[in-house]
């Protein structure tokens, strides 16, 4: 185990090297790219600019702040909440306790987003675009980013959910792009719309103990639990699109791969069609549905 004040500092290289080793035995996935985010954090450096210096030795401060975040991180909480940064599409975004921390599963939602608002049947028209549980913004800013004409909504029942989706969108010159609006699922918004995009709940209630405990102990268990099937608040949703989304609307939903035929079944239970749609692994991650 590292420790504080025992030798002098080491270069970035050897406090890299060892902190692997420390990440991997305690079974944390992808250690050398953690341990190379986590300096990089304590040095503010782009990734460039750090293998350039990684021969050079940290200073006393540099190398115990490294060791304070090292420790966290081998006691389980989530990297991003220890940088309080995620990256997500091309956004860097900010993320704090009591905010999922955004996958890159869901980039697939934004890549889906895009294709749809961008066919011939849309693309001339102004459209209403809705980020449904928004969390830390991360769809609705992704989408406002790329589709400026497109105006855009975004939902949670969390009011610290919120507050960091709005400081992300004025950090990211978005503010006046994106209407956050705090409520359950489509309630709030106004109107009709045209897509919505959602990363519900989608775990099983039953499933939720065997997490690992980065998520279990850490992130919000109302933004992962989604009751006895993880389809709660998938199957409320769904419930309401017959009625708010316009003619040719669209929606696409985040899944876990095996609620595919379920959440296909309640899409035709509204008068959807629907397909699945793989993400990079091959799993079936979303489905989209069309009015």
């Amino acid at each position: 185990m590292l420790r504080h004040g025992t030798t002098a500092a080491p270069t970035a290289a050897v406090a890299m090297q060892r902190a692997v080793v420390q990440l991997r035995a305690a079974g944390i996935e992808e250690p050398q790219l953690e341990a190379e985010l986590l300096l990089r954090h304590v040095l503010g450096l782009d990734k460039t600019c750090f293998y350039l210096r990684l021969p050079e030795a940290l200073s006393a401060r540099q190398y115990e702040r490294f060791l304070d975040l090292l420790g966290q991180r081998l006691k389980r909480r989530p990297l991003a909440y220890i940088t309080g940064h995620r990256e997500f599409y091309d956004l860097d975004l900010h993320v704090a306790p009591g905010v999922l921390i955004p996958r890159p599963e869901t980039e697939l939602l934004v890549e889906w987003a895009l294709r749809l608002a961008r066919t011939p049947e849309r693309s001339g028209h102004a459209l209403t675009f809705v980020d449904v549980g928004t969390g830390s913004g991360a769809i609705a800013l992704a989408v406002a980013k790329h589709l400026p004409r497109v105006e855009v909504f975004a939902t949670d029942r969390s009011p610290a959910a919120l507050a960091v989706a709005g400081y992300n969108a004025r950090r990211l010159r978005l503010a006046g792009r994106v209407r956050f609006l705090q409520g359950d699922l489509l309630e709030p918004v106004p109107g009709q719309v045209d897509l919505v995009a959602a990363n519900l709940p989608y775990v099983p209630t039953a499933v939720w103990e065997t997490l690992a405990p980065e998520v279990r102990d850490h992130e919000p268990r109302a933004a992962l639990d989604g009751g006895r099937d993880g389809l709660e608040q998938i199957r409320r949703l769904i419930g309401q699109l017959r009625a708010r989304l316009r003619r040719s609307g669209a929606a696409v939903l985040e899944i876990d791969p095996s609620q595919a035929a379920a959440v296909m079944e309640l899409a035709a239970a509204v008068g959807c069609t629907a397909a699945v749609c793989p993400d990079l692994a091959g799993l079936d991650r979303a489905v989209v549905m069309e009015m």
